[in-house]
Formats: structure tokens, sequence, C-alpha cells
């Protein structure tokens, strides 16, 4: 950068400015769109992403994409659902050793196979498989439609300021190599915590680096070493010649063809960091380290189209709100890929950020409401990141069902993984405690309640019914539906018109939306009164079990746990504003009071059955 240069006079201005154009920042460009409001976004790689990294989108992510008019294209440009049902551990993808080209475990993983049923019940909206490399260009093809001119890839944020009444960023221009400024009210960080955290003096809190991770994405035929063709993720351990396990991911990744026969892949494993770690070892002796691990044949042919090297830690930023900067995604939360939790949580954060900045900008909302970012995100990325900490040393408990013992001799081990695969009733017995290691796995693989269960009643910004939170699952694989103030919008199948709506197609925009039951007529009306006087918008519908223009099987009705005079209000990003259990005196007040409270507007009392103020 040339210093002597002054900032160029043609300064522009928007009222939300996004740094990083990753799947937070995308995410947050497309939200504000769809509401209808106009934001600049910077990104300082000319393009998106080369690498494949993340590829798993959980349920929940994909209900914010079907929200934002993209889940369609995602669907058809990731893995189709034959080829997403698994996860697989091998012993080694060739090889020659009696314990060689093993099974190890294969389990159901991700809503596939022997849980698509229970996901189903809990989402219109199944997994996606789409590495990164393919999801951001789709992402950022949508954001550019909607928002022309709005992207400004090769742009770098190098100065942050703020004031009373915005934000100033000096950004250069790369490609012209100059610099201007963007004045802003607000600012999304989405830059991996790279610029802005520095700029603000935000430090990440937690554990360290600990592990150094690298990903080489190749191109290969792997389809005579892969068993299975619906595993999304292969995880080979095998036993090297002097007796010790080695780990390898081995990810398919499309982009034509999926399974065993997909054309390119992502090969996954970690070092210490220090002297042995990731960056002290260049690209020949990483490929020769993946070759022997994975046991190919010396002449089998791999194109390495990159490697990337990058530390692993488990930390969570010490606050995700600076004045009039918000911190998404890695900006505010880093942890292992164990559990595909990374780029989920980061797209639910900038979802539950975008309707918040839309309604304060608006002024339909106070500013304080952008307090509820951190207060109700920032419990979900502790949570996360103590999960995904925790299944990243648990999949490494599995080697203890081997009877494999990192250290002792050689023939020691080699033994104890022939033994392992023989047809004995010791073989079998030791094959059996095996299944049991793998089986604490689930952590990783089918946590429906983590990724769902998540509420924000202790935030302080939404109402309280009178109701018991729910006991959770501790191991976050169990998920129990329900309309309580602060939770998830349960999924239920609706009726309409000779169609089947699930409740959260009902959520447009940046819409309140509110169902009674069969006797809701007062709520809509009360929804329509307020929407003329306060310029809130409230889309309302009256559901019950009976012939009305909107009924359901009895799902919603159980699931909703109010009358047929109650009502629940839901807020624009799917969570649950307040439930009435009966019908108000003065519905118009209690509805007024509900959005009052999560808008942020006036004193936060709590919001109560009654009505009666």
């Amino acid at each position: 950068m040339n210093s002597s240069r002054r900032p160029d006079p043609a300064d522009r201005h928007t009222p939300v400015l996004i740094v990083g154009g990753g799947g937070s920042g995308l995410t947050a460009s497309l939200a504000l769109s769809g509401l209808g409001v106009s934001s600049l976004l910077v990104e300082r790689h000319p393009g998106t992403s080369t690498l494949p990294k993340a590829h798993l989108l959980n349920a929940r992510t994909m209900e914010v994409f079907g929200q934002l008019g993209v889940a369609d294209d995602i669907y058809r440009e990731g893995a189709p659902p034959q080829n997403c049902g698994a996860m697989v551990w091998l012993s080694s993808l060739g090889g020659d050793a009696p314990y060689d080209r093993k099974v190890l475990h294969r389990t159901s993983a991700y809503g596939g196979g022997e849980l698509a049923e229970r996901y189903a019940r809990a989402s219109a909206y199944p997994h996606a498989n789409l590495g990164q490399r393919w999801l951001e260009p789709l992402l950022r093809r949508h954001a550019e439609e909607r928002g022309p001119g709005q992207l400004l890839f090769h742009h770098e944020l190098v100065g942050l300021d703020e004031d009373a009444d915005g934000v100033t960023a000096t950004v250069r221009d790369r490609t012209a190599d100059r610099t201007f400024r963007i004045r802003a009210g607000y600012v999304i960080a989405a830059d991996g915590g790279k610029t802005v955290s520095r700029l603000r003096g935000i430090r990440m809190t937690g554990t360290p680096t600990f592990l150094e991770w690298i990903n080489l994405h190749v191109r290969a035929d792997f389809s005579q070493f892969i068993p299975y063709d619906d595993a999304v993720v292969n995880r080979v351990s095998s036993l090297s010649d002097d007796g010790t396990l080695e780990h390898c991911g081995v990810v398919p990744m499309g982009p034509r063809r999926w399974g065993r026969h997909s054309e390119e892949w992502t090969l996954m494993f970690s070092r210490p960091p220090g002297a042995e770690g990731a960056a002290a070892l260049d690209d020949e002796t990483i490929v020769k380290m993946v070759r022997r691990t994975l046991k190919l044949p010396d002449d089998h042919p791999m194109d390495v189209r990159s490697i990337s090297r990058w530390p692993v830690e488990g930390t969570v930023a010490e606050r995700f709100r600076s004045g009039r900067v918000l911190l998404v995604g890695d900006a505010a939360h880093r942890h292992p890929p164990s559990g595909a939790l990374g780029l989920n949580t980061g797209v639910q954060d900038a979802h539950n950020l975008a309707w918040k900045l839309a309604h304060v900008l608006d002024g339909r909302a106070e500013p304080a409401l952008l307090d509820s970012y951190e207060a109700e995100r920032r419990p979900v990325a502790e949570r996360v990141v103590e999960r995904a900490l925790y299944s990243l040393f648990n999949q490494i408990a599995f080697t203890s069902g081997t009877g494999v013992v990192q250290g002792a001799r050689p023939e020691w081990n080699r033994a104890q993984m022939t033994a392992l695969f023989s047809d004995t009733p010791d073989g079998a017995t030791r094959r059996a405690v095996q299944r049991e290691y793998f089986a604490t796995n689930r952590i990783t693989t089918e946590h429906l309640g983590l990724e769902m269960g998540y509420d924000y009643a202790d935030a302080g910004f939404v109402g309280d019914d009178g109701t018991e939170r729910p006991v959770q699952d501790p191991l976050g694989l169990e998920y129990v539906q329900g309309a309580r103030p602060g939770a998830r919008l349960p999924h239920a199948w609706l009726r309409h018109a000779g169609q089947r709506i699930s409740t959260h197609h009902l959520l447009t925009g940046g819409s309140f939306l509110l169902l009674a039951g069969s006797a809701g007529a007062p709520w809509l009306a009360a929804a329509e009164k307020l929407a003329d006087t306060c310029g809130v918008p409230v889309t309302a519908y009256a559901v019950g079990t009976g012939d009305g223009p909107w009924d359901d099987d009895g799902a919603w009705t159980e699931l909703r746990g109010h009358g047929d005079e109650g009502a629940v209000l839901v807020r624009p990003d799917g969570h649950v504003a307040m439930r009435w259990l009966a019908g108000q005196v003065r519905p118009a007040a209690a509805l007024g009071a509900a959005l009052d409270l999560a808008l942020a507007r006036g004193a936060r009392a709590a919001v109560r059955p009654g009505g009666r103020d």
C-alpha cells in the first residue's frame, strides 16, 4: 500500500458493511437483501474459497437457506441423498496385511440411513452435502443478483473508526491499489477474526491452538478402495510399519459424481503444533505421509490440487459486539471440524443478526435489540465449541477397542490388529467391544438435539408463558420439539388449498408469524390492527384440525401446546417470541407487548399470560 496516496473522494455509504466473503458473510448479504436492506461486502481475496473446507449443511442451516431462497440450488448441486447416509471407519485403502482394507465400523450419520425418519419428523429440510468450494460461488451468485454492485471482492479493510452516528471504514482496492472510505451504520465482521477483531481489540478465549490441521484437495479415482457409496466421510486408521495408528479422513466432494465414484476428495489429517507440525512439513512430505497412511499403491495416480494448513483451537470471542461492530462465524468462535458444526453455526449467526439489523435500521426496533445477538448466540457458540472439542478427543478413544497401544512394540500392535479380525471367539469379543467404543461417536454423527435444541429463553428478549423448560438430553442426540418461548418453531405439516406446507415455509422476509388456534379470529384481527398502527408486519393464520383454510393432521395441534383460542408468535428467524396457552381479554394489547419485548421497545418486562395491562 502506498501510504502517500490520499483516500479517493468518491466515498460510499451503506447501512451495513460486511467484512468477509465466506459462508457467513455471503449469508448476511443474502439475508439483508431479502429484508430490503442495502449492504456492501468487502473481501480481500479476488474470489470465493478455492478449498473444499466444510461440506455438511445440517437441517437447521438448510431451513435458513430455504428461507433465503437458495436451498433448492444447494440440493441440486450437492450430493444426492443416497450418497449421504453413513460414516465409515476403514483400516486402510490399500495394503496386504491381514488387517488391511477392513471395515472397522459403519453407522448411519447426519440424518441419513436409519436416522432419516427421526430427522424428517424434526424438519422439512434434510442435510445437504456441498463443499465450500462450490457452495460459496453459489451464494455469491445469488447475492450479486439480489444486490448488484454490493459485493467488492479483492478489497481489503485497513482501518475502522467509529463515532456516535456510524462507522467509517478505510478500504483498499487491491486491484487498483487505491484506498477509499465507506460510511456505514453497522459492521458485520465475517472475516474469520483476521482484521476486525484486531482493530477492535477483541480477544479469543478458551483453548488456544493444540493441533494443526492439514487438508489436501485431490483428484483421484478411489472407487476400488472405498466400499460404500453412501459414506459422507471415510475415516482411515491404519497401522504403520512402526506399529503406530495413523489417521486420515477421506471425504468425497463430487462434484458431478458422488460416493465412491467422486472425482474430487478432501484428505484430512492433523499434526501436533511445534517443530513437527504442519508448518514444518513441505508439500512433498505431506503427500508422502498421506499415501503411507492410506497405504495407496505407489503407482496409483493422485492429482493434488491444493494443500492447506490451519491451526485448530477451541475459542470464543470475549464479546460478540463492540459498539456498531458485530462478529459472526469464525470471527466469533473457532473449533475443530468434528461434528460439522462450524459453517452451520456461522450461517445461523448471520441469520439471527440480519433481521435485527433490518428492524433497527428501519426504526421498528430499538438499537438495544442488537444486544440480544450476543446474549442469544454466544451461549450457542460456547456449547458448539465444547462439543466439537470433546467430539475430536472422543474419536481417538476407539483406538482402545483395537488393542493397539501407542508406543508398544510393532509386533505387539500388529498382533492386536490381526486378532481383531480373526475368525475366533476372541476376535468376536474384540469386535463387540470395539462396537461399544464406536457407539459413543454418535455424539458426533447424530446430534440432532445439539443442532436444533438450543433456545433463547435466557437472553431476555422473548416472553414467558409460565411453562417449565423441558429437560435437555445431555448428549445432544434427542430433540423434543415444542413451542415454548425461545425455542425454534416446531416443524409440522399443514394443509392449505390442497397443498402440504411446513410451518417453516410460512416464515417470509422480516415478518413475524402468528399461528393461532382454530378459534383464533381475535388474534388475526389484532395482527392486522398492529400492522396498521405500529408498522410491524405480522403474518397471521388460524390453524385447526377441522375444515378451515389452514388445518393439520393433529401434529401441529399437539406440538403448539395451546388450546384453540391460544396462539404462538414467531420471530423472523424462526424462534418463538411468545405463546399464549389460551385466549386473551385484549389480544391486541398482549400481541403488542410481545412485539415490544421482541423488538426491545420500551421496558423489557417479561410478557406473561393475561394481556390485562
